[in-house]
């Protein structure tokens, strides 16, 4: 991939196919940069992916970037970004002239504020429009912005124009409605190709009600998802009955040991998780899942963030047999089983977590494919020591990388048993 800088200098590779443009331009001197960057695109017609983020609120930018593109016969995929408030016209236009992209990720962090009535009505007959304009070609969608305005008047309708959507991407700020707008669309098979979604919302308890109803109406499951919000317990179920398929499941927040359970027992084609687990065992009634086996044994990927569990910094200090220590107990005996991991992470605040005396390091000696290990935070690898490198030598045989060891000695140790070892 080239990048071009604010240089002045013609491209050096006619025949690029990636590029992206970096404007490192001051405030001033942004739009002078952008009007003489643009034009030298245009002869590079081998270009397939183009990375970039204009000034389009100057009309003169957005009507060279239109020539631009036209002039661009092989572009498979744009990422375009604007960082002010632009017309939905100006977004319009663009959306016409890559009807024939296989890809789009667009980004509009303008905030609509200062917008007048004159503008929103322009939102309103922009929406129109969209909905008049032929059906794209996109197999991968990315939409992000900080307007409401934006995300009803333009991702929505172009939701309808995108059957062959097999990627979309709805980011954090996607607006609630899109959401029960993307129900509406699967309820009538408008993405029989949908496969992987990145979607969330910031109104958390409208968002999981609208999100469970959109699940259950996929015509084959999803094989990944990045959830940016926890889980509901109607999700959850509707994840396991319609979407037991799955590889991938990212969750960007707090979900509870059950939730965790229920997931890993009824999604048994995971290949990689990614979570944060939060409860105060303590001061909870919550049970603890030990009937809760994880069957999806073939996971390869584990990234678990563990806290909220009350611990005293550790586990030595912690009373045998407290509900804090059965909890983790539980965790790390479904981890134990879990034969095919080749990454592990599990961050916490425990010193001795995986100290190979008194802590959990010997429960994962079945892990023998496991070739990235992560300590976990400074607080466990500042403790770690020879004991533990020359326990992971033995018993990992395909350990390439270890990450945030803070230990001098642990370090050393690892290094003169297996030198190939990168050190992280």
């Amino acid at each position: 991939m080239w990048s071009i800088r604010d240089s002045g200098e013609r491209l050096p590779f006619p025949h690029v196919q990636r590029l992206e443009f970096k404007n490192d331009s001051s405030e001033d001197g942004i739009h002078r940069t952008e009007i003489r960057i643009l034009p030298l695109l245009e002869g590079i017609i081998s270009l397939q992916h183009l990375k970039i983020t204009l000034s389009l609120e100057h009309d003169n930018i957005y009507r060279q970037f239109i020539r631009t593109l036209e002039s661009l016969p092989h572009l498979e995929s744009l990422s375009l970004g604007c960082k002010r408030f632009i017309d939905g016209k100006v977004i319009q236009g663009i959306l016409q002239v890559c009807h024939r992209l296989e890809r789009l990720s667009l980004s509009f962090s303008g905030s609509e504020r200062h917008a007048t009535q004159e503008d929103r009505q322009g939102y309103m007959d922009t929406r129109a429009a969209i909905q008049k304009m032929p059906e794209m070609r996109l197999c991968e969608l990315s939409f992000d912005s900080d307007s409401d305005l934006v995300v009803e008047n333009i991702l929505q309708p172009l939701l309808e124009l995108c059957p062959r959507i097999e990627k979309l991407d709805l980011t954090y700020k996607a607006a609630n409605s899109t959401i029960w707008h993307l129900s509406k669309l699967l309820k009538e098979n408008n993405f029989p190709k949908l496969r992987h979604l990145v979607a969330g919302g910031r109104d958390r308890e409208h968002i999981q009600e609208a999100f469970s109803e959109a699940l259950s109406h996929f015509e084959c499951g999803l094989e990944s998802l990045i959830f940016m919000d926890s889980l509901s317990e109607p999700v959850i179920e509707s994840l396991i009955q319609y979407h037991s398929c799955m590889t991938k499941l990212d969750i960007t927040c707090d979900i509870s040991l059950w939730a965790l359970s229920d997931l890993m027992a009824g999604l048994p084609n995971l290949r990689s998780f990614k979570s944060e687990v939060s409860s105060d065992y303590e001061d909870s009634s919550e049970d603890i899942p030990f009937e809760k086996h994880w069957e999806c044994t073939d996971l390869k990927k584990l990234r678990l963030r563990v806290h909220g569990w009350g611990f005293s910094t550790t586990i030595e200090r912690e009373q045998k047999g407290s509900r804090r220590m059965l909890a983790l107990d539980y965790v790390f005996a479904e981890v134990a089983k879990m034969t095919s991991l080749q990454v592990l992470i599990l961050n916490h605040r425990i010193q001795d977590l995986y100290f190979k005396k008194n802590g959990y390091l010997t429960r994962l000696a079945d892990l023998k494919q496991l070739r990235s290990f992560d300590l976990g935070g400074n607080v466990c690898g500042e403790n770690v020591g020879t004991e533990e490198a020359l326990w992971m030598v033995k018993n990992w045989p395909k350990l390439l990388r270890v990450y945030e060891p803070q230990s001098l000695e642990f370090e050393k140790t690892l290094l003169r048993k297996r030198p190939q070892i990168e050190v992280l």
